[in-house]
């Protein structure tokens, strides 16, 4: 793939000039803080909040703050992948940036592959960040949890936001319109969601690997070995589409 190299440190020049970076790894380090913070004093919250009614709330747990932690960041994080990768491509191409781009000596694979490393890029160390300071908070406020699991949870987690990132980038290269391609994408992503619930069919979306995640913080429950293999083929298959979608195009 010619040029990957220049095309890729262009791309993340233009992640931290744009600021995703900061906006990206913000909105997951709030969540990454609130998150424990919120589980230790939610009993002091409803009391302050005048609620009558006697609710017996339990002591969070370490697995419960990281669990609901990473669920958040996956339905959150999905949402935000949407609306960063539904106007890579087609925004470009509508402002002329790609073909002024293009005109140099890379490939349009290239283009398409630094596109998917630099986005992953900034949500995996977004993640990082945030998962770290998730578990400082947790272990300072609630108790200690396992630091390979959740690891492993977090993983799970940046797997499914990547592939998240594949399809909305595809469905980008796919349509000329931005709006079209976040909407499509939001409804295939959400579409797997549904599916993840059937029983059987379900274990192999990639939808199952939060799911998995948590299992495995938790302890219990079984491994989908299966839908991360579909998640990898898929991400795969939308790369490999995004491409071809851009070397049909005349620019």
């Amino acid at each position: 793939m010619k040029g990957l190299g220049a095309l890729l440190k262009k791309e993340i020049m233009e992640q931290l000039r744009t600021y995703r970076v900061v906006v990206v790894g913000g909105i997951f380090l709030f969540f990454g803080i609130s998150t424990p913070l919120l589980l230790k004093f939610l009993p002091q919250i409803i009391s302050l909040s005048g609620q009558q009614i006697p609710i017996d709330i339990p002591p969070p747990t370490a697995a419960q703050s990281l669990v609901e932690y990473a669920g958040t960041v996956g339905q959150v994080g999905v949402l935000m992948a949407v609306l960063m990768g539904m106007g890579g491509i087609s925004n470009e191409i509508q402002r002329g940036t790609a073909v002024m781009t293009l005109s140099k000596p890379v490939s349009k694979a290239a283009f398409a592959n630094a596109k998917l490393l630099a986005m992953s890029l900034t949500f995996v160390v977004s993640l990082l960040v945030a998962s770290l300071f998730c578990f400082g908070y947790t272990g300072w406020l609630i108790g200690v949890g396992d630091l390979g699991r959740f690891g492993v949870l977090n993983l799970l987690a940046a797997l499914f936001l990547v592939f998240s990132l594949a399809v909305t980038m595809m469905f980008s290269s796919l349509f000329s319109s931005s709006l079209a391609a976040g909407g499509v994408s939001m409804a295939v992503i959400i579409g797997q969601a549904v599916i993840s619930s059937v029983p059987v069919v379900g274990d192999f979306m990639p939808g199952k690997l939060l799911g998995w995640g948590n299992a495995v913080v938790q302890s219990s429950g079984k491994q989908y070995r299966w839908a991360l293999a579909v998640a990898l083929v898929l991400t795969g298959f939308c790369l490999a589409l995004t491409q071809r979608s851009l070397k049909k195009k005349e620019m």
